[in-house]
């Protein structure tokens, strides 16, 4: 087994143990208080599941191109961001906007469906997102304590990653969960449904793993498999809470915290 491998085999363990008491507490929390179903009794759930697939496929091939492009015109790694500016917080609401939540809409719209399918509702809401908010915060305090490490996070910069990080949030938990997992979940069952939309929302990163942070395919790849933990911990919120805002405002959170400590 080569370095690379182990190294990637230990880092997708160190990962799931990180999100194992995320998937835990959601479930004894979600024991206690069960979440109101949504309406998404489609007639034929195999066609939604399957068309939900090609439009993130859709979806990747055009961010691949996009980012190659700029990866191309910059002559190596686009990188990504450390500080942050209005600017860019507005560019990455228009690039998520465009990209993720536009044309989950127009497809919804187009199938005749509500956003309720997409897992955007007042039902469930305030118990996802403050659940989300307590998993974040306990998680990130593990992991990151921010107090500790003596740096000031009540900065302008720290304001816009907010801003720039809840265009990331909210725009991938919409596809991947909202509407991608609600119907692989109507088509193949709770687990398979979870854990074919997690492995799809994990590899859709890889275009910027290979041209905004340059690693080799085999990093690219094994940094890409890393991120399986969480994006099943976020889907299994999803899948229980039955609100897409959930999901959404922890992965907002942990992105932010991870830019500014």
């Amino acid at each position: 087994m080569s370095a690379q491998v182990s190294e990637a085999i230990t880092n997708i363990v160190v990962e799931a143990l990180v999100f194992l008491p995320v998937i835990l507490v959601t479930w004894i929390a979600t024991k206690r208080h069960k979440a109101a179903d949504l309406k998404t009794d489609f007639p034929n759930p195999r066609r939604e599941a399957l068309l939900s697939i090609a439009v993130v496929l859709s979806i990747a091939v055009i961010l691949t191109i996009f980012v190659f492009s700029l990866y191309h015109r910059a002559g190596g790694p686009i990188g990504t961001p450390t500080q942050f500016y209005p600017s860019g917080a507005l560019s990455q609401w228009v690039f998520y906007g465009v990209l993720f939540i536009f044309p989950v809409f127009v497809v919804i719209r187009m199938r005749h469906q509500g956003l309720e399918t997409v897992g955007i509702t007042k039902k469930n809401a305030w118990f996802s997102i403050g659940l989300s908010i307590v998993l974040a915060l306990g998680l990130a305090a593990f992991i990151t304590p921010i107090i500790s490490n003596g740096r000031n996070v009540f900065t302008s910069s720290a304001l816009y990653g907010f801003i720039y990080f809840l265009a990331v949030g909210f725009g991938e938990e919409l596809l991947f969960r909202g509407y991608l997992q609600t119907r692989c979940v109507s088509w193949l069952g709770a687990v398979k449904g979870l854990v074919l939309a997690s492995l799809i929302m994990a590899f859709m990163h890889l275009p910027q793993r290979l041209f905004a942070v340059g690693l080799d395919p085999v990093q690219a790849v094994a940094s890409a498999a890393s991120l399986i933990p969480f994006s099943l911990a976020a889907g299994f919120l999803m899948l229980r809470t039955k609100n897409t805002l959930g999901p959404a405002v922890m992965h907002t959170i942990l992105d932010w915290i991870s830019s500014i400590v």
